[in-house]
């Protein structure tokens, strides 16, 4: 009778998550103008490649390298931790510009410094006459949104996730950044009616003729699985918190740790649970782009110190062939960890 019920219940789960989820795919004004201000600053996560935008900026806003605006984000960044992932959801908390006016007001430590960072950040846009620049590069930008969008597999990304982990997001929304190192962000935004708006935040892998470029692999199977692969399984890092730091003995080593550090983690959760994401991000890969393809991330994955991830790989497997009893990824994330013990 127990068998049943969770047959049923899995049934009308993939039922639910068969509804097809849109993914919205834009190249946000308030991001990359935060991103202009930084790559006057050399901000290290900006891309290292010359392309055509870097090009009209260096035109266009090299006398405002001294601009309070690029003072304010360098002290911010470089004393003040906003940096990655923190600078991305803070933008995102703000309307549109002229106004960019906070939408959120809970925006977190240092509120006074982003206040004046804010001010003086719609007085950048002002004082570039960005609008212009952003008039200029709209055209490539509708190019790049263009390329994307003749993919056959993009829109269905979202519901590969969704019947992989078994729950729906509330949205999905893909940023494209031309500015942003080849990598990227997930970001969750509360509006101000309670709704929670899902990012990723990803940036190109190439240029081509110094058009940025984003790879179909690379921005599918690498990128976009991953980072809203985040809003799945991150609310489960803080649940099972202590149950994670008892792994902690076992496999974060010296090596590991060192590892994690180069690739920006640093703390034994955050790091388990990257591991994690790229391990899922695998076999989800592996179900809808082939087995080579999944090879490959794991070659990868090996080759900068994170073979814990093959271990990981080998206990999903008992939740991919058991979803009767595991309706869902959150019913399974227990037992993983009590498999890793």
């Amino acid at each position: 009778m127990k068998k049943s019920i969770l047959l049923i219940l899995f049934l009308v789960s993939i039922k639910s998550i068969g509804q097809k989820s849109e993914l919205k795919i834009t190249i946000d004004e308030r991001i990359e103008t935060l991103y202009s201000v930084a790559f006057l600053d050399n901000y290290f996560l900006i891309g290292k490649h010359d392309n055509l935008y870097k090009q009209k900026l260096v035109k266009q806003l090299q006398p405002l390298k001294q601009h309070k605006a690029v003072q304010l984000f360098d002290s911010l960044s470089k004393n003040h931790h906003f940096t990655y992932y923190r600078t991305v959801e803070w933008a995102l908390q703000h309307s549109n510009f002229p106004e960019f006016r906070k939408i959120n007001k809970n925006l977190g430590d240092n509120q006074t410094l982003l206040e004046e960072f804010r001010e003086e950040l719609i007085k950048f846009n002002q004082d570039s006459l960005f609008q212009h620049y952003w008039e200029v590069v709209k055209p490539i930008n509708e190019q790049i949104i263009s390329q994307i969008k003749k993919s056959e597999t993009i829109d269905e990304l979202p519901i590969y996730l969704e019947k992989y982990y078994g729950k729906k997001l509330s949205s999905y929304n893909l940023i494209l950044s031309p500015l942003l190192h080849s990598g990227g962000f997930n970001s969750e935004i509360t509006d101000q009616n309670g709704k929670k708006e899902v990012y990723a935040l990803i940036g190109p892998n190439g240029e081509i003729d110094f058009v940025p470029y984003f790879d179909k692999n690379y921005m599918e199977t690498d990128m976009i699985l991953h980072e809203f692969g985040h809003s799945f399984v991150n609310p489960l890092v803080e649940k099972y918190d202590i149950e994670i730091e008892r792994l902690k003995s076992k496999y974060f080593t010296q090596k590991l740790e060192e590892n994690a550090k180069l690739q920006g983690y640093g703390e034994w959760k955050y790091v388990f649970n990257e591991l994690l994401l790229r391990a899922t991000t695998i076999q989800i890969a592996q179900k809808h782009f082939g087995k080579e393809k999944a090879n490959k991330l794991l070659e990868y994955e090996k080759s900068i110190g994170f073979e814990l991830v093959e271990k990981i790989l080998e206990i999903l497997r008992e939740y991919e062939t058991n979803r009767n009893k595991y309706v869902d990824f959150d019913k399974f994330y227990p037992i993983l960890i009590e498999r890793m013990k």
